[in-house]
Formats: structure tokens, C-alpha cells, sequence
């Protein structure tokens, strides 16, 4: 015989004596596998399916959160032209107000300073027509004016 045959016989003896001592292990380890893969895809099963379940709550819980967020920004746009329109009636409202206090204030001022105007003015008047008396009165008008005024008081008693 040639070497190669006998390698191939040796070959073929080795597969022969594995078949049968690892046959038995081999068929105990795939259905184990089997098992164990059976299992676990009854696993991730059960999981996939919660998994799913929790997903389409998530996902309503999300859209019922959309539209209240949509609500909300609504309801906020609409509280914000309220107010908008509150501040601006109330900008008008002080607005006329301060008019009107400005106005009044301007007139007290106006006739307070026409008061004083007049008062200066007339003490100006008193003062300069004082001056001119003193410088134009003679001494004979002023005996006859001291007369004439014990005269008319006088007559008053």
C-alpha cells in the first residue's frame, strides 16, 4: 500500500472512532443549543413585545404632549396679545393722565408766576412812583399834602 492510502486510512479510522465517541456529546450540545436558543428567542420575544407595548404608550403619551404643548403655545400667544392690549390701555390711560396733571400743574405754575409778576411789577411801580414823588415833591406840597390829610382825617372821626 501505498503511503497516501494508509494516511487516508488513518484519516478515515480518526473520523470514524470521532463519529463515534463525539456523536453523543455533539447531539447532547445541539439540542442544549436548540433549547437554550428556543428559549431565548421566547425571551426576546416577551421582550420585544413589551418593548412594543411600552413604545405605542410612549408614543400616545408623546402625541398627547404634542398637542398640549401646541395648546399651551396657543393659550400663551392669546395671553400675550391680551396683555399686549391690557398694557397699551393702561399706557393710554396714564398717558392721559399725566396730561392732565401736566396741564393742571402748568397752570398753577402759569398763574403763580403771573402773581408774582404782577406783585413784583406793582412794588416796581410803588418803588419808581416813590422815587419820583420824592424827587419831584417840594416842600409846599408836602405841608399841603400832610393838610389835605389831616383834613380827611378829620372829617372821617
Amino acid at each position: 500500500m501505498s503511503s497516501v492510502a494508509i494516511s487516508f486510512l488513518n484519516l478515515f479510522i480518526l473520523v470514524g472512532v470521532l463519529v463515534y465517541k463525539l456523536r453523543k456529546p455533539t447531539q447532547d450540545y445541539v439540542l442544549t443549543r436548540h433549547h437554550s436558543l428556543r428559549d431565548e428567542l421566547k425571551s426576546v420575544r416577551v421582550q420585544l413585545q413589551a418593548a412594543q407595548e411600552k413604545y405605542d404608550e410612549f408614543s400616545s403619551k408623546l402625541k398627547a404632549l404634542s398637542s398640549e404643548v401646541a395648546v399651551l403655545n396657543e393659550q400663551s400667544q392669546q395671553d400675550a396679545v391680551a396683555m399686549t392690549h391690557r398694557i397699551i390701555a393702561d399706557g393710554r390711560r396714564l398717558a392721559g393722565g399725566m396730561v392732565s396733571d401736566a396741564r393742571s400743574s402748568a397752570e398753577t405754575l402759569y398763574s403763580d408766576l403771573k402773581r408774582d409778576l404782577y406783585n413784583e411789577l406793582s412794588a416796581k411801580v410803588l418803588d419808581r412812583a416813590e422815587v419820583l414823588l420824592k424827587e419831584r415833591l417840594t416842600q409846599d406840597d408836602q405841608a399841603r399834602i400832610q393838610k389835605e390829610f389831616s383834613n380827611q382825617v378829620e372829617s372821617i372821626q
